[in-house]
Parts: C-alpha cells; structure tokens; sequence
C-alpha cells in the first residue's frame, strides 16, 4: 500500500520581520533621497524609482515564508517555499533511519551534539506543538528536525518508525490499515 501526505505549514509573522520590514522602507527612503542632495542623479530618479520599487517588493515578499512537509512511502521530504515563488529543498530523510521522535524539548537537547539541525515550522524561535525526529540519515550525518505537523502528518510518519523506537508520544493512529490522509 502506498502513503502519500503533504502538509504546508505558514509560518508567523514575528518581531524580527517587522524590524526587517522597517529596515527596508527606510533604506527605500534614504535611496530615494539622494537624487535630492546629488543633483546628477536626479536625471536617473525614473530608473532609481523603479529598481527601488523592485527592490523594495522583492525583500518585503522573501519574508513570506511556508513550509511544506511530504511524506511518500517512508520518505519525509520539507521544502521552504518563499512566496510562492521559489522552492529550496530543506531535507529528505528515510523515516527507517530514525532513532527518536516525541515531543520537543530543548532542555532535552543541552549538551548533545548534531551534525545538522533543521528548525522548520510555524515559527522558527519555537511554539507548543513542535515535535522531533533525530537519527543518522547518510548523508546529513546526525540530524535533528524540529517541525509543527498535525496529526495527519504524525499518523502517516507512524508506519515507517522502527519498533525499537519508542513512540509513545505519538497520537495512536485512527484506523488500524491506514493513515489519516
């Protein structure tokens, strides 16, 4: 039986955009007026307008962050896709390979040392429902992921841990045959 379930996650507008949002009108400001004080420029105020109208949209947009979380027959794949208009890769990992999962606790993780750790979610400072995959995944080494799924997601992930692992935590799958999606 194949398990296809895909998620996008929209992560939340935090203090640290608006500063970014703030930092980018003022350079937008301070741009356009310098055509004002160097009057040379102020023939090229159409072309300086316009790059910075492009520029200016173009920032503000990359702060419009989702996340996607795709899980395809023992495979969670995450992408980070900016405003919808482009798509990065954040991982691909064979849900086999890992040796925990539960509930994210950062207390839980002083002093242990990863490879690569992945913050992908709703915010990336943290929220109440962040959970954790850890393990040796080839080519990243030891990992920790850090994401906000559902319970979907959580359901279609539970299959393809390895018994050995405990998943207590984990919701109890709704229907014995097959994952919610």
């Amino acid at each position: 039986m194949d398990i296809f379930c895909e998620e996008i996650i929209k992560r939340k507008f935090s203090a640290k955009d608006a500063g970014i949002l703030l930092l980018c009108l003022v350079g937008a400001v301070v741009i356009l007026l310098l055509p004002m004080i160097f009057t040379p420029l102020l023939y090229f105020f159409i072309f300086i307008l316009a790059g910075v109208g492009f520029g200016l949209y173009y920032l503000i947009t990359s702060i419009d962050w989702e996340f996607e979380y795709s899980i395809t027959n023992g495979d969670f794949t995450c992408d980070k896709i900016i405003h919808r208009r482009k798509r990065k890769p954040q991982f691909s990992i064979n849900l086999h390979d890992t040796e925990e999962i539960g509930k994210y606790d950062p207390q839980k993780f002083t002093g242990r040392k990863f490879d690569y750790v992945y913050r992908v979610g709703r915010t990336v400072g943290g929220t109440d429902g962040e959970w954790y995959l850890a393990g040796h995944y080839g080519q990243y080494g030891r990992l920790l992921v850090v994401f906000s799924p559902s319970d979907k997601v959580l359901n279609a992930i539970h299959p393809f841990i390895k018994r050995t692992v405990d998943t207590s935590a984990l919701p109890k799958p709704q229907a014995a045959d097959k994952p919610a999606c």
